[in-house]
C-alpha cells in the first residue's frame, strides 16, 4: 500500500498522533500542523523547524492572508510549507506525510499543489514509498473524489499501519 489516509472528526487529536508516530519512524519528511499555545504552526518533520502558519492579527498585518472558516493563514507560510514538500517528495522518503488535507486544499488552496503532486507519484501500482494525509472524517470521501485518489487505504489509527 502505498497511500494512507488517516481520518478521524475535527479536534481528535490526529495531529497529535501523527507527532508521537513519526518520532518511530526513519526516512520521513513532511509537514505537521500543530496547534501551539492556541495557534496553528507548520512543523517541518525532517529538520524539526516549527514557523507560524496562523494570523492571529489580521487588522495589523502587511502580509497576504489566505481565509478558510475562523482560520486565517500566511499565505507565504504555505508557499514555504509547499516547497519543503515538493523538495521532500523527490527526495523518495519511504514516508511523506501532509496534515492535513481540507477546504482549502479543495478551494485549489493551501497544500493543493504538494498532495496532487504527492498523490501523482505515490498512485503507481510499482511505488514502495508511502504517502500519509490526514483529512477530518467529514470531508474523506469528498477529498478523496477531488484528487481522484486510488489505491488507499482508510486508517483512523496509526496502529493500523503494519
Amino acid at each position: 500500500m502505498s497511500i494512507y489516509i488517516f481520518s478521524r472528526p475535527k479536534q481528535s487529536g490526529k495531529t497529535s498522533e501523527l507527532l508521537e508516530w513519526c518520532k518511530l519512524q526513519n526516512n520521513i519528511h513532511g509537514i505537521l500542523m500543530p496547534d501551539i499555545n492556541g495557534c496553528r504552526k507548520f512543523l517541518n518533520i525532517d529538520t524539526k523547524e516549527i514557523f507560524g502558519a496562523e494570523c492571529i492579527d489580521t487588522a495589523n498585518t502587511i502580509e497576504q492572508i489566505t481565509s478558510i472558516g475562523k482560520f486565517n493563514f500566511y499565505t507565504a507560510a504555505f508557499e514555504k510549507a509547499n516547497s519543503i514538500l515538493l523538495h521532500a517528495l523527490y527526495q523518495e522518503p519511504m514516508w511523506l506525510v501532509i496534515d492535513e488535507i481540507g477546504k482549502l486544499e479543495l478551494n485549489g488552496e493551501g497544500f493543493y499543489p504538494s498532495i496532487v503532486e504527492a498523490v501523482k507519484m505515490h498512485s503507481k501500482k510499482t511505488q514502495t514509498k508511502n504517502l500519509l494525509i490526514t483529512v477530518r472524517g467529514s470531508l474523506c470521501e469528498e477529498v478523496i473524489s477531488f484528487f481522484n485518489i486510488k489505491n488507499f487505504q482508510v486508517i483512523n489509527s496509526l496502529n493500523a499501519i503494519e
